[in-house]
């Protein structure tokens, strides 16, 4: 058995999220590269995920990992997902990893943007959110310093729609910028772990701070107070992407890394 490790990229917005729901009545990405991997390598494939991103989300840099009895070199593997998935999800790089590598429990550090535009733009639309107002990236970064280091973020989770009840909200934030980006503003967050909506409720916060229904020096009592109420809204899920996952360097590919075309790359 070989423990393969995926690098996924994808536009969100027509799917229903990472995770392969019950019955497969919905389109989701997981259930998309398992149904190609079960085709190619003639096996039914478990893939586990670094992030379940919710629907309308997208990926520059998801983590999946899955094990195989196939002897199919990844060469050959990497062009056949190129070939067969569906344009809006793609498969950027493919390697073997140590047995002991873990798309989701052995990821050290998460990290996402969310793209906020200063106008209405067509060519952005699907991947970043008009708030209708200007936003002070200086001024935000500076609001949000309480939340830099280990804390509990259970003021910024959403509802799980599963029912999952969360043991403890603690999260480990080694980075919360807002900052240019060529359309307007964007968050940048780096963290061990991420609650439900997390990020997009970090945002729909920041939006209530601009606006004036929440002032800058509040986000400190906001996080102690545990209680999603004082928050601000929920962004809308198309502004944000996972960017990348940093996992030990001793978890690190074994062997060559292949690119979408079926080419060597460094890893």
């Amino acid at each position: 058995m070989r423990n393969l490790k995926l690098v996924v990229e994808y536009d969100g917005t027509a799917f229903a999220g990472w995770q392969a729901q019950r019955g497969g009545s919905v389109r989701t990405v997981q259930g998309e590269i398992e149904a190609v991997l079960a085709q190619v390598l003639r096996e039914l494939p478990k893939m586990a995920a670094a992030g379940r991103t919710d629907a309308g989300c997208h990926a520059a840099g998801q983590v999946a990992s899955f094990h195989t009895a196939s002897a199919m070199t990844l060469s050959r593997l990497a062009r056949a997902l190129t070939g067969l998935l569906p344009p809006d999800v793609s498969v950027v790089q493919l390697a073997e990893v140590p047995e002991a590598f873990h798309a989701r429990f052995s990821a050290r550090e998460r990290r996402y943007r969310y793209r906020l535009l200063e106008r209405p733009s067509s060519l952005w639309a699907r991947r970043a959110w008009w708030p209708w107002m200007p936003l002070d990236p200086v001024a935000l970064t500076r609001a949000f310093a309480p939340c830099l280091g280990e804390n509990d973020f259970r003021a910024f989770a959403g509802k799980d729609p599963g029912g999952l009840v969360l043991e403890h909200g603690r999260c480990r934030v080694t980075r919360l910028e807002f900052v240019r980006w060529e359309e307007g503003v964007a968050l940048e967050v780096h963290a061990n772990r991420f609650l439900y909506h997390m990020v997009r409720n970090l945002v729909g916060t920041a939006t209530a701070i601009t606006k004036g229904t929440r002032a800058a020096g509040d986000v400190a009592a906001i996080l102690a107070s545990l209680d999603r109420r004082r928050a601000g809204p929920t962004a809308p899920p198309h502004g944000l992407t996972f960017e990348s996952v940093v996992y030990p360097p001793e978890l690190a590919p074994i062997g060559p890394v292949f690119d979408a075309t079926g080419s060597e790359v460094a890893p």
